[in-house]
């Protein structure tokens, strides 16, 4: 996004103000220790929404009541205030638009009114639209007890800034990214701030999700019901006997369920000779011979559970038994293979003997526990297998009692009535009910199903058109490609050389792949500051070149380096003319490097990124550059220095 710091202001209480302007392109604030430069970052980093109170104790905090940040958009300028964390900006926060050109050193506080101010947390989610984060919910996941964090400025930080203790550090890449959750969050947002994806994207994928766990669990009760069929057309096949029963007739036992279900629609009528049938006797004395016989079978089942279990505790009590056994023979074995006598040193055989004896023993006893212990496992396998088949059989026997039941009130009806065409239509009713209800449930599993595959189609559909993966893979190869060629020109040690960048965009670990051993150098496993150095400049010229061609990118092209020079001279502010041949030399390499990076975005882009440098060294010689002209401050003196 072509958005870049115009100026970065601290306001007294007074009004009195002290501030830095800033261009696009490449922006140098040298001075020496204690001057404010690293101050500079964590007011950005504040004003930018930051949770916490990150601007260094001491002049600045003492001077500054108020903070503000100017940036500047192609078409306008945004104004970013926010009063000392204490006095009122933990809590509040001034956001100012305007189409007007602002010039820094006429800005006064009086601008900052109640008309310009927000909530902390509605100023984050409006200066996040401002620089273009349509998503508001980035949930996926359905069923998820909370939502995912909302996308705002406060993960684009980890692309922007590169503090002191970073920049060139072999443990880390990423600002803040000990914060578990904000890595994992940042990861997951990269398509977000890349423009990849829109809102709408993450409407389909929770949507998607519903639906596909709404199939899995249609899937589930159509696997269920499956397992059950059996039970329902049994239980039909029941109904149906019983009507079959009444008019005298016999039907087939192994219809299936849409047989009966077909059958419905001819059941054979009622007639005069139905009542001479003796079939409702048969069908009686049938079932009531089928319940003794389940009855019988659940009783050898139980006697069975009853034996196993009983076992199980003769088992235990073996086991028990045993373990004693060992306790004693461990505390009285003699720890050698024979006996000798301490008065004569002879071997005694004897005694021998009954060691070796002891030892067998003892392999036997560990042996015999060992089995014990799975036959321990076997019993409860066992057990559990029994007491699901005894579960069965008592669902069977109820079924079988339920219609013995039926057909005694059937019987006693009739004795009372007389007329056994009523039980006849009764019967034929019950039928009807039942086949409505199945073929209901039926007609229902299909139809759910059909509209759901068809739209769980349309929404992938959808989904693949956003091209996600085709994004990722250009991305991945952009980064190898780019941060290869950026460290080549670097101080990059030579057994590393030709470079072999890669970049995870799953993980954000950067490694150098090795063609000698076939193995990835991680950067912790590098040595040399200037390694680590050469990693974190590779990587984050690309990533600020990488958001800069992305067209729908919220991500500013602004990258800030404090102090890079450190690995080379930390502790020096000027250094001697003899040594400027070596550790200068590579300054002035990385600098050159920056500058030739932001001119080549800057013909893809037709605009320049900001690259904001604090830094210890003020004079430099890069070839084909004057480094004057982009010094914006020089911080050097008692009196020289941010406040």
């Amino acid at each position: 996004m072509n958005v870049y710091i115009k100026s970065i202001l601290a306001f007294n209480k007074e009004g009195g103000k002290r501030h830095v302007d800033l261009t696009d392109g490449l922006n140098v604030i040298t001075g020496e220790s204690k001057s404010g430069k690293s101050a500079l970052l964590e007011i950005i980093d504040y004003c930018l929404g930051s949770s916490k109170p990150t601007i260094p104790k001491g002049e600045v905090t003492k001077f500054g009541y108020l903070f503000v940040l100017i940036l500047k958009f192609p078409n306008y300028h945004l104004v970013i205030a926010r009063k000392r964390f204490d006095n009122g900006g933990k809590k509040q926060m001034y956001l100012y638009r305007t189409s007007q050109d602002i010039i820094p050193r006429e800005l006064s506080m009086k601008l900052f009114t109640e008309e310009y101010a927000l909530n902390f947390e509605q100023a984050k989610i409006e200066l996040s639209k401002e620089l273009g984060i349509s998503v508001s919910n980035p949930t996926e996941n359905i069923n998820a007890t909370k939502s995912d964090p909302r996308p705002t400025v406060r993960n684009m930080t980890s692309y922007m800034f590169q503090h002191q203790n970073l920049v060139a550090s072999k443990f880390a890449l990423f600002y803040r990214f000990e914060d578990s959750q904000k890595r994992e969050q940042t990861i997951k947002q990269f398509p977000v701030f890349a423009g990849w994806v829109d809102q709408q994207y993450y409407n389909y994928r929770l949507e998607l999700d519903d639906l596909l766990k709404q199939k899995k669990r249609n899937e589930k009760l159509q696997t269920s019901y499956n397992k059950s069929v059996e039970i329902m057309r049994k239980s039909l096949l029941n109904t149906f006997k019983r009507y079959y029963m009444l008019v005298g007739k016999n039907i087939d036992d192994s219809l299936t369920l849409y047989e009966l279900l077909r059958l419905r629609k001819r059941l054979p009528d009622f007639t005069k000779e139905s009542y001479l049938s003796d079939e409702m006797e048969r069908r009686y004395e049938e079932l009531r011979k089928q319940r003794e016989e389940l009855k019988q079978q659940r009783y050898d089942i139980e006697m069975s559970i009853s034996n196993l279990e009983l076992s199980h505790d003769y088992g235990q009590s073996y086991s028990s038994n045993l373990k004693s056994l060992k306790a004693i023979l461990n505390h009285s074995l003699y720890h050698s293979n024979s006996y000798d006598c301490p008065v004569c040193g002879q071997k005694v055989k004897t005694l021998s003997k009954k060691i070796l004896s002891l030892n067998d023993s003892r392999k036997w006893l560990v042996n015999e526990l060992s089995s014990v212990k799975g036959q321990r496992n076997e019993f409860h396998l066992q057990i559990h297998r029994l007491t699901r088949k005894k579960d069965k059989l008592n669902n069977e026997i109820n079924m079988l009692g339920n219609e013995i039941n039926k057909i005694d009130a059937i019987t006693d009806r009739w004795k009372e009535t007389k007329r056994l065409d009523n039980e006849v239509i009764y019967a034929r009713a019950v039928i009807d009910i039942e086949c409505k209800k199945i073929e209901e449930q039926l007609v229902n599993l299909r139809k759910n199903d059909n509209e759901s595959d068809k739209r769980i189609n349309e929404l992938n559909r959808l989904i693949d058109e956003y091209n996600l993966y085709s994004y990722y893979s250009q991305a991945a190869a952009f980064f190898k490609t780019n941060i290869s060629r950026i460290i080549e020109k670097l101080d990059f040690e030579e057994e590393f050389r030709p470079a072999d960048m890669t970049f995870l965009l799953d993980t954000f670990d950067l490694y150098h792949y090795d063609k000698d051993s076939k193995l990835r150098v991680y950067l912790s496993e590098m040595g040399s500051g200037a390694n680590w150095l050469a990693c974190h400049i590779s990587l984050f010229l690309s990533f600020l070149h990488f958001f800069a061609v992305q067209e729908k990118s919220s991500i500013p092209s602004i990258l800030f380096l404090d102090q890079p020079s450190q690995v080379y001279f930390p502790e020096k502010i000027f250094v001697d003319a003899k040594e400027k041949s070596n550790d200068f030399q590579k300054v002035e390499q990385v600098y050159k490097t920056i500058l030739e990076e932001i001119e080549s975005i800057e013909m893809t882009t037709n605009f320049k990124p900001q690259v904001i440098v604090t830094d210890h060294v003020g004079e430099l010689d890069i070839e084909g550059y004057k480094f004057e002209s982009y010094l914006r401050k020089n911080w050097r003196g008692s009196d020289n220095k941010f406040i």
